[in-house]
Parts: C-alpha cells; structure tokens; sequence
C-alpha cells in the first residue's frame, strides 16, 4: 500500500488507512510512501535490504522475510545496529560513578563503550553467518550511533535503491504515534519502500 507525504500527530490522528490496515492484518505489508505531485516513476530498481535490528527477537521476525525477498531478487542485505552515542555513554557511566574518585568516570566510559562495541559486532556478525547459511550470498553489518530513526533515515538516504525491512508491534491508534514510533518515523521519512512485519 502506498501512504501519503505528510508526516507527524496531525496525520496519525486523521486516520491512516494504511495505518488501520497494518494493524488489523496478519500478514506483511509493503508501505511506499507516495510523491506528493508528479508521475510515479516508470522504472524502480532494488538493490539492497536495510535491516535495522536491536538484538531483540521483535526486531528479529523479520528476518525470514528478509532472507526470502534476498534470494527471490537477489538483494544485497545490510544488517544496521543504531548504538548509544558517546555522551549517552558518558551520562551513564557518569551517573554510576557520580561519588567516585576522579578519573573514575572517563575509565568507566571507555570500557563501557568498548563492550558495548563488542557485543553488538559479535551479535550483527552471528546474525551475518546465518543469513549466509540460508543462501544469501552477500551481507554486511554497520554500527552507527545515534537514535535509532535518524540512523536508520541517514543509512536509508545514503543507499541507492533500497528497501527498509522492519518490524512494529500491534497497538495501535493515535496513543501509539504520539509516544513515537521509530516503524513509523522511517516510513514517512525514509523516501524507501518498507517491508513492514506486525508482531504482537
């Protein structure tokens, strides 16, 4: 389904029939989000799956869908983490170490964001290996900071020809856009088509 150019509460709160359909259907959809004048384009090419995942199996079910359209079209597949930022890191590290002695904090830091490196690299890496073992002949992992919509928006606008693949859950209605939705801030923002999977 393809859904207009307008973007924020005011939409949501209108009623969205793609919206409505989403969360009323089990199966996945294709969101596109339509161009606000002009002729659609004669000729789309796809290249590339973005796949934004968070070590959660929500983020995880789409996965199989991912692997099917990779083989069907033979689709590179990029596996996205968005990671803390340093000064989220900093604010975390600070806080737990608030009474410590100096120096305590910048050293708590590093290794705090050393480890958190290392496990997302080892968890995007497993995840690699197993879309290799069920056929897709090309996959890559990258590891950005930032909240999770901007990466996935600035990776999105930095790929030619791509697809977002991504999960939501399956409340719905206005309270669920106005406490954000990272699904949703990627389909009005993205300018890509996104596979959507409910779950829940």
């Amino acid at each position: 389904m393809s859904t207009h150019g307008r973007s924020g509460v005011t939409r949501w709160l209108m009623g969205s029939v793609t919206d409505r359909v989403l969360h009323a259907t089990k199966n996945p959809m294709l969101i596109v989000r339509g161009r606000s004048e002009g002729d659609p384009e004669p000729d789309t090419k796809l290249e590339t799956i973005i796949v934004p995942v968070d070590g959660s199996s929500l983020a995880e079910q789409v996965i199989p869908h991912v692997t099917a359209l990779a083989n069907a079209m033979e689709l590179k597949v990029t596996l996205l983490r968005a990671g803390a930022s340093e000064k989220e890191l900093q604010d975390i590290a600070g806080y737990q170490h608030a009474d410590g002695p100096p120096g305590m904090k910048f050293q708590h830091f590093e290794e705090m964001a050393k480890e958190a490196g290392n496990r997302a690299l080892d968890y995007l890496v497993g995840l690699e290996g197993s879309l290799r073992k069920h056929g897709v002949a090309s996959v890559e992992h990258r590891i950005e900071k930032g909240p999770a919509a901007d990466v996935i928006v600035d990776v999105a606008h930095e790929t030619p020809d791509n697809l977002v693949a991504m999960t939501t859950h399956g409340r719905s209605g206005p309270a669920r856009w106005t406490q954000g939705s990272v699904t949703g801030r990627v389909v009005s923002h993205s300018g890509d088509p996104v596979p959507v999977v409910r779950v829940g």
